[in-house]
């Protein structure tokens, strides 16, 4: 079974700054790692790979520091790697962004499973995993906290209205895979040394023969007028007190609050 997982570096914290005028991240002095539901999903593809068999293949589109997030995909056990870069890619929308990640996959082989996170952590928008399904034509299911394999065929479990439910899906096919869903893989040293000296690939537009007015800042379909810091009033802690028991009973009635 062939796999491929779309994975995105992301600011490591919230301390980043955003250019006024294109209002985009501004990446220099920014420390980036990588999206942290894509580990999820990279972590669910090694394992189903391990189980089934088969090979994983990691895309990233960005500029040329991606591939410092692809390094630590193959450190973790995917078997390949390739960096989607070209200044014609930059600046662009969720699905300009898909199409791009699309042109990839499609250059590089059919895959029978692709797998991306749920939500990225700074644009959160959760559309790019199904935009690129719609563009290869197969079914996508999303959210996933479990797969199983049997045959051709995938067993979902994800929630819906504060219960679980089990998707059956047939290859190939998208699947989006929630945060928390999963022991991530923790790649060791001597991985992540091995890693960061194997040489990734690069894609570049020369490859993927995209039209360059369809990509892009050129090609976006929708505009980014403004950016703020959104405001918060939920900056304060609370000291819990007693017994083990009685904390615990203190945790599930703040938890039952919030819930309302």
């Amino acid at each position: 079974m062939k796999i491929a997982v779309l994975i995105k570096q992301v600011p490591a914290s919230n301390d980043v700054a955003i250019d006024p005028v294109t209002h985009c991240l501004i990446r220099e002095n920014t420390e980036m790692a990588v999206n942290p539901s894509d580990l999820h999903a990279l972590t669910a593809a090694i394992e189903l790979s391990r189980q089934c068999g088969g090979t994983v293949s990691v895309f990233s589109m960005g500029p040329q520091e991606a591939g410092k997030a692809l390094h630590t995909a193959l450190a973790m056990g995917a078997d390949e790697a390739y960096l989607v870069s070209d200044r014609c890619f930059g600046g662009g929308d969720t699905l300009g962004t898909a199409k791009v990640l699309v042109a990839a996959l499609n250059h590089t082989g059919k895959y029978d499973l692709v797998m991306a996170g749920d939500l990225s952590s700074d644009g959160a928008t959760g559309q790019v995993g199904h935009m690129a399904a719609e563009l290869l034509g197969i079914p996508c299911a999303a959210d996933s906290r479990r797969i199983e394999m049997d045959g051709n065929t995938l067993t979902v479990v994800r929630p819906w209205k504060n219960q679980k439910v089990r998707v059956r899906i047939g290859l190939p096919c998208m699947v989006t895979v929630g945060l928390g869903s999963n022991q991530v893989i923790l790649p060791t040293i001597r991985s992540q040394m091995k890693a960061n000296r194997r040489e990734i690939p690069v894609l570049t537009n020369a490859e993927l023969r995209l039209n360059p007015e369809e990509i892009g800042k050129r090609g976006a379909k929708s505009l980014v007028t403004d950016t703020y810091a959104r405001e918060c009033s939920q900056h304060h802690a609370k000291m819990l007190t007693g017994s083990a028991a009685e904390i615990a009973a203190q945790i599930k009635t703040l938890v039952e609050e919030v819930s309302k």
